[in-house]
């Protein structure tokens, strides 16, 4: 996508928590929203300030640290140090805990930036003689839609239920109050399957790369699905099975290509009770395309995406590659004189030791997997390893790991860069890929009842593993020692479940997402009594500094995190904090 910098306070107001009352301060130099969505190339420009949030150092450290560096994949430099980070870490923190007030902030902030597109788009005013305006005011509408449930979605797993905000904001309404859990996930779903109808139905490619198109949509909406019907979200009124069959729909369309109907993608007849479809499609900018509840969305879809080979997906070259569902941009212009920041500095926490806001490096179970499977070396790496040409460009020259005095001693090399390449600062933030949708699939077809199709859905990704295996694959020299990796064979329900949580803590290890796959699983305590019983082989190799990961952890309360008791204070007790805290 290509990047618009530049500074509108329009697109600032209103835009660091859930609460009104941090709003109490009249905008300066602000421009008439009525004025300012006016256009149609300032609606792109509103949209860009949402993906500029996703672009900033904050949100990605927020991301890595509550996705991976409290799972039981990792270790950091920060576990001991007596930082506020390590009481996060070590469940030592108190609601005042800065780092859970940030999370909070900004993702409120990325709904508050896409209210504001979303809110616009009836002010929008184009040229009717131009064909194509209804349908790119659709796109952003998608696109701010989905993200706007992507930032939702992370403070429903982070804090449980929280405050909807009003699309527009008004300063002088009262204090709103928390949302269940099931009200922001029905929140979510909705947003998600009102942008399927309207997203870019193709990839971006090109100077267009880096918008969210179809697949981001049908993918996110998936995996929403599926957290409400995992055994671990904690739910007023869960309805699980029904959830898994929802899942499959959405599932068989994105990756089978069966088509389904627009109204059986938005639940219209059960769920819009007090919106007609003329409404709705008046409010989604679909007037223009004459579609009912009855017309069928298109299969073809499920061409959109696929896999590519996984010693490629990590490289500079692969950038908006097919597997990427959603993908945010970063650039280097360092070279260029330019004094623009496009930088992306949340992979150096994963390769340099030097000061950052948390490092992040291998457990011993994410390591082993070099033993067994050919994607291990991809993934994790200790001192010894590097002397391997596997760690070398073309040209000779070594890759930069450092991290090496740390737990065990090893580091993740999965998002390492070749001299030859570029520079860290260059590799982009990748959301989404294919490659998990696929996860997902076998996991809903398991819980559906289909053992068979679930095994082949989940031999697709291993496949692909194996090919690493193959004398025509020049890596392959580097995992000889792996003489026998098979594809599963069909079992019974609990075999392909364990089957499947080994191909997702593999397939997708260092890429933000383990801590809350353990929580939607119910696997969070287990997992951390026994991080707990590792704390003692896990001490710093030069310093012999201890561990105490894990330790801490208090079942039935640190599975979500506190409100922010800032966010209490202000609201003057309208906003109750989660139990335990």
């Amino acid at each position: 996508m290509k990047k618009i910098i530049l500074f509108i306070s329009a697109v600032s107001v209103l835009s660091f928590s859930s609460c009104d009352s941090f709003f109490d301060v009249e905008p300066k130099g602000s421009i008439q929203v009525d004025d300012f969505s006016s256009q149609l190339n300032n609606l792109r420009i509103s949209l860009n300030a949402v993906y500029n949030l996703m672009q900033s150092t904050d949100y990605q450290h927020s991301e890595l640290i509550f996705g991976e560096c409290m799972s039981d994949n990792a270790y950091s430099p920060q576990d001991n140090d007596g930082s506020e980070l390590c009481q996060l870490l070590n469940f030592q923190f108190n609601t005042e805990n800065s780092y859970i007030l940030t999370r909070y902030e900004l993702n409120y902030r990325g709904v508050n930036l896409a209210n504001q597109v979303i809110s616009a788009v009836p002010n929008v005013k184009y040229d009717a003689n131009y064909t194509n305006g209804a349908q790119e005011i659709r796109y952003v509408l998608g696109q701010a839609k989905l993200l706007r449930a992507l930032f939702y979605f992370n403070l429903v797993r982070t804090f449980g239920g929280v405050t909807i905000q009003p699309e527009v904001s008004e300063l002088s309404k009262t204090i709103t109050p928390r949302a269940s859990a099931d009200e922001v996930y029905a929140y979510i779903e909705k947003d998600l399957r009102e942008a399927c109808l309207i997203l870019y139905r193709d990839r971006y490619k090109k100077t267009d790369a880096g918008q969210a198109g179809i697949g981001a949509g049908l993918g996110l909406l998936m995996k929403v699905l599926a957290y409400q019907a995992s055994p671990g979200t904690s739910l007023q009124n869960p309805n699980r099975d029904a959830k898994w069959q929802e899942a499959k729909e959405i599932a068989e369309l994105f990756i089978d290509g069966k088509s389904l109907s627009y109204g059986d993608i938005l639940k219209f007849s059960e769920r819009y009770t007090d919106e007609t479809w003329d409404e709705l499609c008046q409010r989604l900018v679909l007037t223009d395309q004459n579609v009912a509840p009855e017309t069928m969305f298109p299969g073809d879809v499920a061409n959109v995406h696929g896999l590519i080979e996984f010693n490629d997906l990590f490289r500079l070259k692969s950038r908006f590659s097919k597997e990427s569902l959603l993908e945010i941009n970063h650039y280097d212009y360092s070279s260029s004189g330019s004094d623009i920041d496009e930088k992306n500095y949340l992979y150096e926490c994963f390769n340099q030791n030097e000061a950052h806001a948390v490092g992040i490096v291998p457990t011993q179970a994410i390591y082993d997997f070099r033993k067994t499977d050919p994607r291990g070396i991809y993934t994790a790496a200790a001192q010894s390893d590097i002397s391997s040409d596997f760690f070398r460009d073309e040209n000779g020259e070594q890759v930069v790991l450092e991290w090496f005095n740390i737990a065990y001693g090893y580091v993740y090399d999965k998002y390492m860069i070749y001299p030859s390449e570029g520079t860290v600062y260059e590799r982009n933030y990748l959301v989404m890929r294919y490659a998990e949708s696929l996860l997902w699939y076998a996991e809903i077809l398991n819980e559906t009842g289909d053992q068979t199709n679930a095994t082949a859905v989940l031999n697709k990704v291993r496949a692909r593993a194996a090919k690493l295996l193959d004398s025509s694959n020049s890596d392959s020299k580097y995992n000889s020692h792996i003489t026998s990796f098979k594809l599963y064979d069909v079992m019974p329900y609990e075999e392909v479940r364990k089957n499947i949580r080994n191909e997702r803590r593999i397939e997708l290890a260092g890429e933000f997402d383990r801590w809350y796959d353990l929580q939607r699983s119910g696997l969070l305590a287990e997992s951390m009594k026994t991080l707990a019983g590792k704390n003692g082989e896990a001490a710093d190799k030069n310093s012999g500094k201890p561990r105490w990961r894990g330790k801490y952890f208090k079942k039935g309360v640190n599975e979500i995190m506190p409100i922010p008791q800032r966010e209490i204070t202000i609201s003057n007790g309208v906003i109750v904090q989660n139990f335990g805290y």
